[in-house]
């Protein structure tokens, strides 16, 4: 079967570029702390993106001796196509050095807009009035809920790079001298419909910094704690170590959530993946408020985001058939 041409770059690789320069320039012009390195940092993530290879290139086809050998190489050939997922971890949390830099006088100066959106929306603020609901089993499931963002993205990139089918049938695959086409079909959409969503999140940190209701000592102090068990502990630990003060308007959790579930939604076969996952998004998107993580309208921010990263995606990846996806083509050795 003849290969297809081989891409350098998707419309992902050139979102990441354009979001890299864009805050580069911004932590050039405002010189937060840290700046030094974090301009080196976003110069390298630039280099990378210039310097990996093609999809598609040979590597990809190499054939290895070992179990471990091929388990390596597909790990490698994942992650160069996946990598905005884990790179935009990075740039979440760079949030701490550059989200107050713009409007050092006046931190988090958002902040007591969103509180005023809630109330005003709401007719009072949500935290106050879900406390009632506030017990150890139903604290414990919104934790729950809210954690279910990492199966979501972990989860629904996996299922986009492997197709419905996942790894079924590779032994027929490698018997019959032919490799499994991954990244199947709509991976792109899907990837791009991530990053895209997450950059749209991004974006607005600098500009609207604003904390969360659970970084309100005054609101707190009038609030029943959460208590919960397992994944109440869990996700204290978590947020101790990885929130971002001020990384809050939009929730990056329901953008990048509903970036997944819009970006599968657009490819036939990942349709009944794509209704499973929204509603797991739809949960975790309540839980962000009953959970005190975020405020409301962090959360229809956050679809909105979701919904731009989509629309992106559907107007800058090419579909044609199943071009999306690599063709077969006999193992090299």
């Amino acid at each position: 079967m003849r290969e297809r041409s081989r891409r350098r770059w998707e419309p992902i690789d050139g979102i990441v570029v354009a979001y890299t320069v864009w805050t580069g320039l911004l932590i050039a012009c405002f010189s937060p702390a840290a700046w030094p390195w974090l301009l080196a940092a976003h110069a390298a993530i630039v280099a990378f993106v210039l310097i990996i290879p093609s999809r598609g290139a040979a590597w990809e086809r190499r054939e290895w001796a070992r179990r471990w050998q091929r388990a390596a190489h597909e790990l490698v050939r994942f992650l160069r196509h996946a990598y905005p997922l884990p790179l935009a971890l990075f740039l979440f949390e760079e949030g701490r050095f550059i989200v107050n830099m713009i409007f050092p006088a006046s931190p988090y100066w958002f902040e007591p807009r969103l509180y005023a959106a809630d109330a005003a929306v709401f007719g009072g603020l949500p935290a106050r009035m879900l406390a009632p609901w506030v017990s150890p089993p139903f604290t414990e499931l919104m934790h729950f809920f809210y954690w279910s963002y990492y199966p979501i993205l972990i989860g629904g990139v996996m299922l986009a790079y492997l197709g419905p089918a996942g790894r079924r049938g590779s032994s027929d695959a490698s018997r019959s001298g032919r490799r499994l086409r991954v990244p199947a079909e709509g991976f792109a959409t899907v990837m791009t419909s991530l990053g895209a969503a997450f950059t749209a999140a991004f974006m607005f940190y600098p500009w609207l910094p604003a904390r969360g209701p659970w970084e309100s000592p005054e609101l707190m102090a009038g609030l029943p704690p959460l208590d919960g068990y397992a994944f109440t502990a869990m996700m204290d630990v978590i947020i101790a170590h990885g929130a971002v003060s001020g990384n809050c308007f939009p929730s990056a959790h329901v953008a990048g959530a509903w970036g997944i579930v819009l970006g599968l939604w657009q490819t036939p076969a990942h349709r009944r993946a794509a209704w499973a996952l929204a509603l797991l998004s739809a949960a975790m998107s309540v839980a962000c408020v009953f959970t005190r993580y975020h405020h409301a309208a962090d959360v229809a921010a956050g679809l909105a985001c979701g919904i731009a990263g989509a629309l992106a995606a559907r107007r800058l990846v090419t579909r044609t058939g199943k071009t999306e996806a690599l063709d077969e083509v006999p193992w090299e050795g």
